[in-house]
C-alpha cells in the first residue's frame, strides 16, 4: 500500500498552471491571426479542388499526360500550402518580443 501526502492542490500544480496558460494564449489570438485563419479557411479548398482537377481529368488524354499534369497538381499543392503564412505569424510576433527583449524593452500586451 503507498500512500502520498500532497502539500498543495492539483490547481496549483506546475502542470495545471502551465495547462492554463497554453489555454489563455490559444484563446487570445491576434488580429493578424484571425485574418490569416480565415484567409486559409477559404483558400486551402480553392487550391485543393484545383490541385484534384489537374491530376485527375488529365489522365483521359493519355496516360503521359495523367503524370505530367499530377506532379504539377501535387507542386501546386506543396507551392499554394498556407501552412507556411500560418506558422509564420506567431514566429514573427515571437521573434519580434525577442529583439524587443533584447534591447530591454518590455512589450505589454
Amino acid at each position: 500500500r503507498l500512500m502520498v501526502r500532497t502539500t498543495v492542490p492539483v490547481e496549483d500544480s506546475a502542470v495545471s498552471r502551465l495547462i492554463k496558460l497554453v489555454e489563455e494564449s490559444a484563446s487570445n489570438r491576434s488580429p493578424t491571426e484571425l485574418v490569416v485563419d480565415s484567409f486559409a479557411r477559404s483558400y486551402t479548398p480553392k487550391v485543393l479542388f484545383i490541385a484534384f482537377v489537374m491530376s485527375t481529368f488529365s489522365w483521359f488524354f493519355g496516360v503521359e499526360e495523367g503524370r505530367k499534369w499530377t506532379l504539377r497538381g501535387l507542386i501546386i499543392v506543396v507551392i499554394a500550402c498556407p501552412c507556411a503564412l500560418t506558422i509564420s505569424t506567431p514566429v514573427t510576433y515571437t521573434a519580434g518580443l525577442a529583439a524587443t527583449a533584447q534591447k530591454r524593452i518590455i512589450v505589454k500586451g
